[in-house]
């Protein structure tokens, strides 16, 4: 979470995670700024997995004054996750979900393991309607300065940065960290979302929101997680850089060797691997076939019920 001012407008981005350790720290570190919720004009949430809106609830709860901003497509996700009327909706995805894995390569016993944490995860997510719906390049303009938002999907659909023109700061979420590569994929998809956006080369859209960031030409980047980003031009550098190698890799992997999405995750990530991280892998690579298959330097093919990548020399 970051706090910071502009003229006398105090800005809130994200709300951390709603647990009981979190919130006390958040507030007592309030404190010691002499400030308190009810001096926090905006609340702007950068995407909705659960430990960036997790206090979201309470914040507005204490401030109903509190100006709360998400992109369209972070609102649209986060409503249609924690209406009850769509838990059977929610539950035939999730089963759709775990069906689609085990055509990946992974078996039943596997996929009851790997989506135990995610398939809940959406009761650690609060709903609040937003005051504002942000899309690309939406902005606030303040006296000294203008807010941009900026719509970066990849690691999040309707993920997005903030930009503070004036001195060229980024509060980016997880759309770039210091020392690791966020996770990039799709997994449940709001099927109204789907009727409206087309995610499937996700990791494509991942590197164009790179791209849109980098010609902005940030000076400094502030993460969610990690480390300050005092280099932002050399680190997306080394991100795109990094992709470029996983494809590479993969590619290599599939050399006149056609395979599962699951068996080429455990070559690149290992097998050893718990529920959680096989998921997030499966859907590393995924993203990684799909954007090769898209650019024709490989093919799929379906045998067994089964789904195969390969590459032809």
């Amino acid at each position: 979470m970051y706090l910071f001012k502009i003229d006398d407008t105090h800005i809130l981005v994200d709300a951390g995670l709603n647990f009981p350790d979190w919130k006390r720290k958040f507030f007592s570190e309030l404190k010691k700024l002499n400030l308190s919720i009810n001096d926090i004009d905006y609340l702007i949430i950068t995407h909705d997995h659960p430990d960036h809106v997790g206090l979201m609830e309470e914040i507005k709860h204490k401030n109903p004054d509190i100006q709360v901003l998400m992109h369209e497509i972070t609102h649209d996700t986060i409503k249609w996750m924690t209406d009850p009327k769509n838990e059977d909706e929610i539950k035939n995805s999730a089963d759709e979900l775990k069906s689609l894995t085990m055509k990946y390569g992974i078996t039943e016993e596997m996929a009851k393991t790997m989506f135990g944490f995610s398939t809940n995860m959406h009761r650690m997510i609060p709903y609040i309607k937003p005051d504002r719906i942000l899309n690309d390049n939406d902005e606030i303009k303040f006296d000294s300065t203008n807010l941009k938002f900026i719509w970066t999907p990849g690691h999040s659909l309707g993920h997005i940065c903030v930009f503070e023109e004036s001195n060229r700061h980024l509060f980016a979420g997880d759309h770039i960290l210091s020392r690791i590569t966020p996770n990039i994929g799709t997994s449940r998809i709001n099927p109204i979302i789907e009727k409206k956006f087309d995610f499937t080369n996700i990791l494509d859209l991942y590197l164009k929101s790179l791209d849109k960031i980098d010609k902005l030409d940030p000076k400094i980047i502030f993460p969610a997680h990690q480390e300050i980003i005092y280099n932002p031009h050399q680190r997306i550098l080394e991100m795109k850089q990094h992709h470029d190698n996983r494809l590479s890799e993969v590619s290599k992997v599939i050399e006149n060797n056609a395979l599962t999405p699951y068996r080429i995750s455990q070559i690149h990530f290992g097998e050893d691997l718990d529920g959680l991280n096989t998921l997030l892998a499966l859907s590393e690579v995924l993203s990684h076939l799909i954007y090769l298959e898209n650019q024709g330097k490989i093919k799929r093919i379906e045998k067994n019920n089964k789904l195969y990548f390969l590459k032809e020399t």
